[in-house]
């Protein structure tokens, strides 16, 4: 894509500019009319994978008890920890489960529709340039509404993700990740901070048994990143795949 790299940029106006040379290059490539097996292998890399899903299912289990781990430091109200941090990652982790929970069941639903799916584009997309009476170009106008519908989540031309995975709960979690790393957790001291004594030097003076408890949850949201990552760009690859759609209605269109 030329213009869409992320959910938010997907409108009917960039829709169609990525539409400009995906139709000049489906007008000089793909010869008509559409084979199921020329359409599988165009889509085939939009596809959602079983690993995908059992990825993003098993961390959305782990969201929960790694909340409940940092509430537990929390709780200590130990001199320790930085109570301030504590409560920033709890923010930043508290939307995420139901996020996941409901991009799993969106992408469920779409691997249960790209099985069946080469094979029922090829048709409806063969269709386009044959189309005659009012009647018939209504009902297929229905068929690809339903379609982008479907895909989008959404009646307009934009993807309905607020939520799902976006831009803002996945900014988030990265931003958790890179905190983590500097040793977010625990409390500097106005001295360590003035001196910006690094991390790897405040650790000495941290009991073993809390660094290993941090480093548990910090493995945890390691996994809850890459869970988000996985979501986001499957999404991304179903706005992708609808661009690609758009391209070969409107090309068909002008047969």
């Amino acid at each position: 894509m030329l213009y869409i790299h992320q959910i938010t940029h997907l409108s009917p106006k960039m829709a169609d500019l990525e539409s400009v040379y995906m139709v000049r290059d489906l007008r000089e490539k793909v010869k008509l009319p559409l084979k199921e097996e020329v359409m599988e292998e165009a889509f085939c890399e939009f596809f959602v994978s079983s690993s995908e899903l059992q990825l993003i299912e098993e961390t959305t289990a782990l969201v929960e008890p790694t909340i409940e781990m940092i509430k537990s430091l929390a709780q200590l109200e130990s001199s320790l920890y930085e109570a301030v941090s504590l409560q920033r990652a709890l923010q930043a982790l508290q939307p995420i489960p139901a996020a996941l929970e409901s991009n799993l069941a969106y992408l469920q639903q779409v691997q249960v529709w790209q099985a069946t799916s080469s094979s029922a584009l090829t048709a409806l997309l063969n269709q386009i340039p044959k189309l005659r009476t009012q009647e018939e170009k209504l009902r297929v106008n229905d068929e690809i509404k339903g379609l982008f519908q479907f895909l989008l989540r959404n009646q307009g031309f934009v993807f309905h993700a607020q939520d799902m995975m976006h831009e803002g709960p996945v900014a988030q979690v990265n931003g958790l990740v890179e905190s983590m790393q500097k040793g977010f957790f625990f409390h500097v001291s106005l001295e360590e901070e003035y001196n910006k004594v690094d991390f790897n030097t405040i650790k000495r003076r941290v009991p073993s048994e809390e660094l290993q408890r941090v480093e548990t949850i910090e493995q945890n949201i390691l996994k809850i990143k890459k869970a988000a990552d996985t979501a986001y760009n499957a999404n991304m690859r179903m706005i992708n795949l609808s661009v690609i759609l758009y391209s070969y209605v409107k090309w068909l269109s002008n047969r």
